[in-house]
């Protein structure tokens, strides 16, 4: 019995002073982890007190770039090609010959069409000849009358054969004329869609060419915005690419187009030839005005879909919901609760939280 106490009693000292040991390393434990944490610095920013201003808003438009004067050139006769006389991206002056179709048809044409105003015309000069004859006869009272009206009569057709056949051949040399492709006006031969031996017609399109200045950028208006825009206003024209242009209403639709939008063109001047046909561009109309601040584009945090910036209160960093009205250059332009006097944080802005303690800078 007395051995059974002293077990019990032994195994109960175990117990505790385990629960001792644990409780002391449990409490060590805490006491490191609670000296690793470090001491969050309280962060150093910048701030700027913002200027009420008068802020443009602007309609954005996607625009492709056009030439003004432009040809799609088609002949007017068919047959083969024989030759060619320029190739794609050649200048080319008005008038200049591109190409030229077989011949050898309107040749015959023009050619016989000679032959028969040779017959008409020696036939004219026999009438006319018999009735000066009959005339002077008749003059005379040699012969009755009406053999001199049969003779102008006849006199008067072949006169109208003759000036038939004339017209005729002015017809023809005109299509052997068309089998030479000319230039319509001065510009570049931006493309060529034969080559020598191909046949072509009219409905063939054999070359396109363009004035590469001055260009067109146009773009499509939705009908709200056609109070901002006049002819002859100018515009900003951002071409991917080239920079921004300054360029001037050239031609507002009068009607509206499929898409129910008004066409708008813009004229830009061209003289470096650095814009080229279909290139894509921007343009800005301004619609409008609004009060509000400029700040530099960091300053401003987004919160899911919400924006805001922070302003120092009491050395606090307080969120203050805005509105962006417009992004460019690295500035934003907000409107909201803002005052021209708050400090807002415009760096460190990673370290700052909601109601964080913050330190500013100059």
């Amino acid at each position: 019995m007395k051995k059974t106490v002293i077990t019990i009693v032994s195994i109960a000292i175990v117990i505790l002073l385990g629960l001792f040991i644990i409780k002391s390393i449990d409490k060590k434990s805490k006491s490191q982890q609670t000296e690793k944490q470090p001491v969050r610095p309280t962060p150093a920013v910048k701030v700027m007190t913002p200027t009420k201003e008068q802020i443009p808003i602007y309609y954005v438009a996607n625009a492709v770039l056009q030439a003004k004067t432009s040809a799609h050139l088609k002949p007017q006769v068919s047959g083969r090609v024989e030759k060619l006389y320029v190739e794609e991206g050649s200048f080319v002056k008005a008038g200049q010959p591109l190409a030229l179709i077989q011949p050898e048809k309107e040749q015959y044409q023009v050619e016989s069409q000679l032959a028969v105003i040779n017959q008409l015309e020696a036939n004219y000069l026999n009438k006319k000849a018999i009735y000066e004859r009959r005339k002077q006869l008749y003059e005379r009272d040699l012969i009755a009358k009406e053999e001199v009206d049969n003779a102008k009569t006849d006199m008067e057709v072949a006169l109208n054969q003759l000036n038939s056949a004339k017209a005729t051949l002015k017809e023809y040399a005109r299509q052997k004329n068309e089998t030479v492709i000319k230039a319509p006006f001065d510009g570049i031969v931006d493309k060529r869609y034969v080559s020598v031996g191909d046949y072509v017609d009219s409905q063939k399109e054999m070359f396109y060419v363009l004035k590469l200045n001055p260009m067109w950028a146009v773009f499509e208006l939705p009908q709200e915005y056609i109070k901002n825009l006049k002819t002859g206003q100018e515009v900003e024209v951002d071409v991917d690419g080239v920079g921004v242009l300054k360029g001037k209403v050239d031609y507002i639709s009068s009607s509206l187009n499929e898409n129910n939008l008004i066409v708008v063109k813009v004229l830009l001047d061209n003289k470096n030839g650095l814009l080229k046909e279909n290139m894509f561009a921007k343009v800005k109309i301004e619609t409008g005005k609004a009060e509000g601040y400029k700040l530099p584009e960091d300053a401003v945090q987004l919160s899911g879909n919400e924006s805001f910036v922070y302003v120092v209160e009491n050395s606090k960093a307080k969120p203050v919901p805005v509105k962006v009205i417009k992004q460019e250059f690295g500035y934003v332009y907000i409107t909201g609760n803002i005052n021209p006097e708050d400090k807002v944080i415009v760096s460190n802005l990673m370290n700052v939280k909601p109601g964080s303690t913050v330190k500013v800078i100059q």
